[in-house]
């Protein structure tokens, strides 16, 4: 029978508080040794559940060694490995070690949600649960979701959402499978409490998943890897994992699939299939943190330059917590292009809209702006021009079923461009070249973002179900526009020639002369040194048509 002088609630497996005992020597130099020695501390005193086993005590594999040392020893980590590796139960003892051997510390385990926060306080308590009662803390409080110590130490849980911590001092956030959570709450916790903590002097911030596309946790990753957001990043591969071999791996690709082996094995950062972009573009963009953010959406990443030329392409939405109204300001003085600023916010009005616009238009310059004036997009474009006044606005014209951007006169001229199938096609494929073949410069982990998602859906390109394109789409439309013939002139830059001339070269260093057949279409040519040559109105007839939308 438990005392309940000295157990919790009657739980023999738990010290009350006020208990006292005394040490032998034998147990006051294994406490010390523990203090000091947290390998030692885990390996012969914390107590995991196996499915082979059952209970049994945690021995660590040496990569897993060298994953506490790093976490115990760092301030801000960010571990990256695959599924079913102990990124879980290995913070869950480092934890233990934390809060038993300090006083008045509060650690917050966060998951996307509640229950998965929870599951690894579980694993704390089994841990805690199976140490011996000398070595134990006091407990004032034990539940599913909170703990208590006499030494004022205390652990809580919670899901990564704005209020999850609002208002509490935390001296270590752990958050896990840090990739699963959703792009939008990523961006309003991080936003809101990550700022709190990582001005701490000693706090201590720990984030661990295993890879999903290039999100917020890529953004950490990608930027630790360049030393400019101070996490120190830790990378365990399967082959570190004792019985993990190529068998092993063989029988995983089988029962995975290829993209998912990808992602949850070898930790490749994925997009979707069948993008946009092709993923070996896609892999090689980086981002960077902007000079200046805000929580309206606004991110600058280089301030406006003089005698630099700039434009700025604008999508509208409706403003009521959905689809997001986008711009993005993009340097076209010289290529290859620079995105230098972007704003993205789901909540603005479309009345408000047209002055972020106008604010970003006159600081840029006066940079050249074109609106989408589908649908809202039409009174964000009227404000501008008849309230604001605001007078560098691209007119398009229609000539025999296509749009061309003109100066502005004549009847037929109309502020913005309507996002016709064939704008969004020709928009496409421009953009799909200018990024390819790196004459459109982005560092916006946001756009990166959208790029990874934005796939072949039926006969067009969208953003893949449960994410936004309305980023792209601004980029989308700025591929159709870098093709005009006024906008060339306006810049002094032929997009398409520059393409076209460097896949050309490209094309005769690496390819033999062919011979084209007749065809029911034949194209006009002539013969110059034995090769037949097209004219170029031609071959921009069959890359468009060959592109499909």
């Amino acid at each position: 029978m438990s005392d309940d002088k000295t157990s919790y609630h009657g739980n023999p497996n738990l010290k009350n508080i006020g208990h006292e005992h005394s040490f032998t020597k034998e147990q006051l130099q294994e406490y010390l040794r523990c203090k000091k020695d947290p390998i030692y501390f885990i390996e012969n005193y914390c107590y995991i559940v196996t499915l082979d086993r059952g209970l049994q005590l945690f021995k660590l594999y040496e990569c897993q060694k060298i994953k506490v040392d790093i976490i115990l020893n760092n301030r801000k980590v960010i571990l990256m490995e695959g599924r079913q590796q102990g990124k879980t139960v290995t913070a869950s003892a480092c934890i233990l070690h934390y809060t038993i051997f300090n006083a008045d510390k509060t650690v917050a385990i966060m998951g996307n949600k509640t229950a998965s926060a929870r599951e690894v306080l579980a694993r704390y308590q089994t841990m805690y649960e199976n140490l011996p009662i000398w070595m134990q803390q006091g407990v004032k409080t034990w539940n599913k979701g909170d703990i208590e110590l006499e030494n004022n130490c205390r652990i809580f849980t919670a899901a990564t959402t704005t209020s999850g911590i609002r208002g509490k001092s935390v001296n270590w956030l752990y958050i896990d499978e840090a990739a699963i959570i959703p792009n939008n709450v990523a961006d309003q916790f991080f936003a809101s409490v990550y700022p709190t903590i990582s001005a701490g002097e000693t706090t201590k911030i720990l984030l661990t998943s295993t890879p999903l596309g290039y999100n917020h946790f890529w953004k950490f990753w990608n930027e630790s890897e360049k030393g400019s957001n101070g996490f120190i990043n830790h990378f365990i591969p399967y082959t570190e994992i004792p019985g993990r071999d190529e068998k092993w791996a063989e029988e995983q690709l089988k029962l995975l699939g290829e993209l998912k082996f990808n992602q949850e094995v070898l930790c490749a950062f994925l997009g979707s299939s069948n993008t946009l972009i092709n993923s070996r573009t896609i892999a090689t963009l980086s981002s960077k943190e902007p000079i200046f953010y805000n929580e309206d959406g606004l991110s600058i990443y280089e301030n406006p330059e003089e005698k630099h030329y700039y434009c700025i392409v604008v999508d509208t939405a409706r403003g009521i917590g959905s689809d997001y109204s986008a711009c993005v300001v993009i340097d076209i003085t010289n290529m290859p292009y620079k995105i230098v600023t972007t704003y993205r916010n789901n909540k603005i009005a479309p009345l408000l809209y047209p002055e972020v616009i106008a604010k970003l238009g006159r600081e840029y310059n006066n940079a050249y702006v074109l609106c989408e004036n589908n649908d809202i997009g039409g009174q964000v474009i009227e404000i501008l021009h008849e309230e604001i006044e605001y007078e560098n606005l691209f007119s398009t014209v229609t000539e025999k079923a296509r749009q061309f951007v003109s100066p502005g006169f004549g009847r037929s001229s109309r502020l913005g461009v309507n996002t016709s199938k064939q704008v969004k096609r020709q928009g496409c494929f421009n953009f799909k070249s200018l990024m390819e073949e790196r004459k459109l410069l982005c560092f916006d982990a946001e756009i990166i973002h959208e790029i990874s998602t934005f796939i072949e859906r039926g006969q067009t390109y969208q953003a893949d179900e449960g994410y936004h394109d309305d980023l792209v789409m601004c980029l989308v439309l700025f591929g159709w526009l870098s093709t005009m013939p006024f906008f060339k002139d306006l810049v002094n830059v032929n997009t398409r020639d520059q393409l076209y001339n460097k896949q050309m070269q490209s094309i005769s260093q690496n390819l033999t002369p062919f011979i084209m057949h007749k065809a029911t279409d034949e194209p006009k040519g002539e013969v110059i040194g034995g090769d037949y040559w097209i004219t170029s109105e031609w071959q921009d007839t069959l890359r468009e048509n060959d592109f499909k939308y």
